[in-house]
């Protein structure tokens, strides 16, 4: 099997952008040589978590970033309420299981899955079309640069509307 992106390698450019393209096209050319994304470990994903995701546009995984993050609080305070004592270690596990080993594992493949879900949506919506199909993919891919400040924003406003916990 070849090293390109079958069919048409430009879709994927078009979804990709400039930034880190070698890097994410080459990621794709393995996972469509064997069929399946494979596992491979994502260094921004691991920093980075949500940011990363809000910058590629996965902006479900957002969501479900934080609802397994919440998840495993939640887990962590029946843990406690079952087992004194436990709660933080259920807590910690969960979080340090998705979001510093699963997640980082996976950040390539879940970006090579919503790439493919785009391209065939820029096929079905413009049948034929590359031009309108690339055109499709550009506003649709590359990076939100200001969506990762924006949360930070909000973080720092929520902080500011709190004020300091109580003593």
């Amino acid at each position: 099997m070849t090293n390109e992106l079958r069919p048409e390698p430009e879709l994927y450019r078009a979804l990709v952008g400039e930034r880190r393209q070698d890097y994410y096209l080459g990621y794709f050319r393995r996972a469509l040589q064997r069929g399946y994304p494979p596992l491979s470990w994502h260094w921004p994903a691991l920093f980075l978590g949500m940011f990363w995701l809000l910058y590629r546009k996965q902006y479900w995984w957002v969501m479900i970033y934080l609802a397994i993050s919440w998840l495993a609080m939640l887990l962590g305070v029946a843990a406690e309420q079952a087992a004194p004592g436990m709660g933080n270690l259920v807590w910690l596990t969960g979080t340090i299981g998705f979001q510093y080993i699963w997640f980082p594992l996976n950040a390539n493949a879940i970006y090579f899955r919503w790439a493919q879900s785009q391209v065939q949506g820029a096929r079905e919506n413009n049948p034929g079309n590359q031009s309108a199909q690339i055109a499709w993919l550009e506003t649709r891919g590359g990076v939100n640069v200001a969506g990762p400040w924006i949360l930070i924003g909000c973080f720092f406003l929520l902080v500011a509307l709190l004020g300091a916990p109580p003593e």
